[in-house]
């Protein structure tokens, strides 16, 4: 069965980033709940801005978490010939 991946890019403000950061914990935790995988990076010279990954079986399992905003940053594996 095919992967699904949502890809969201996030912009915070040093005001919320120690905010943002504590968050990252339970939204792993949410993720694996669902047997998800949410991974975050943030570019290496621009502090504050995000790329959040979260990858899973079913595009379901995407949208439980991240709600009806879901399908506008859904990828779906395919296998390359």
């Amino acid at each position: 069965m095919a992967r699904s991946l949502a890809i969201v890019e996030r912009h915070v403000g040093d005001d919320e980033r120690a905010d943002y950061l504590a968050a990252l914990a339970a939204r792993k935790s949410r993720a694996a709940a669902v047997l998800a995988h949410f991974w975050v990076f943030e570019h290496a010279t621009e502090r504050g801005r995000f790329v959040e990954f979260t990858e899973a079986a079913s595009d379901a399992a995407i949208a439980s978490l991240h709600g009806h905003d879901a399908s506008s940053h859904l990828w779906r594996e395919v296998q390359g010939g």
